[in-house]
């Protein structure tokens, strides 16, 4: 059973357990996140994965229909985040079928997924990568889902949110670190606290940053503590015309 949660984290939980297996065929080829963001970073550029949600539990909202928001950021990202949890993110299937049908760019599925017909729905819906909550997820967990993911042809990007959620992580040597800002169960920002946990992922993993980045500043402090792609969500959301402050340092 799924560890660490609090009441509204319960409540997804227990939502997505029922959620049905969506057993559609799918139509678009595998794109890697991982590659694109080395291949950005090669040219020496910080690697964005713009985010796609509706809503959020910190209070957050917004009204951009996916495909303004697509067309304005795709030139310049590594990848495309799309939240699908149904209750406190006003999420769907439908959007990430939507847009990875739009692009032809990585597609990392947001949810907690804490059951394999959630990455079997990923894979059949499109798309390319799927996120694994440590905090909210056993040892055990973490790693069945985690080889089920490879074994499905989906990268996993495992998130972490302090130093004992990284301890967990490290032996299963994943390819992806995400390092949250966000405390889950506070729902409060800390980038000093992502920062520390960034220092102590080894180089060789590829490192997001996800949560509170608002500015091309707070990107290039998150890089000096070795991040190479930064998820950014609210921000865009709000502006997607801000894409081009967070990819040139101006």
């Amino acid at each position: 059973m799924p560890v660490n949660v609090t009441n509204w984290l319960k409540e997804i939980i227990e939502h997505n357990l029922s959620r049905p297996v969506l057993r559609i065929e799918r139509v678009r080829p595998l794109h890697s996140l991982a590659r694109n963001i080395e291949n950005i970073n090669i040219l020496g550029s910080p690697a964005i994965i713009a985010e796609y949600k509706r809503r959020s539990p910190s209070g957050f909202s917004a009204n951009v229909s996916y495909h303004d928001y697509v067309r304005i950021v795709e030139k310049h990202v590594a990848g495309i985040s799309v939240l699908t949890e149904e209750l406190y993110f006003g999420g769907s299937y439908n959007d990430l079928v939507a847009i990875a049908s739009m692009v032809n760019l990585p597609i990392l599925m947001k949810d907690f997924i804490v059951c394999e017909k959630q990455i079997e729905v990923a894979y059949n819906i499109g798309a390319d990568a799927i996120l694994l909550i440590a905090t909210i997820l056993t040892d055990k967990e973490l790693e069945r889902l985690y080889e089920y993911a490879n074994h499905m042809g989906l990268e996993a990007v495992i998130e972490v949110h302090d130093e004992q959620d990284l301890k967990k992580v490290l032996p299963l040597k994943p390819r992806i670190i995400g390092v949250n800002a966000r405390n889950l169960k506070t729902l409060e920002v800390s980038l000093g606290s992502a920062a520390k946990v960034l220092e102590k992922v080894p180089r060789h993993y590829i490192k997001i940053a996800e949560s509170g980045i608002k500015s091309r500043k707070d990107i290039e402090e998150l890089m000096k503590k070795g991040a190479n792609a930064f998820l950014i969500g609210t921000e865009l959301m709000k502006n997607p015309l801000k894409i081009f402050r967070f990819v040139k340092n101006e």
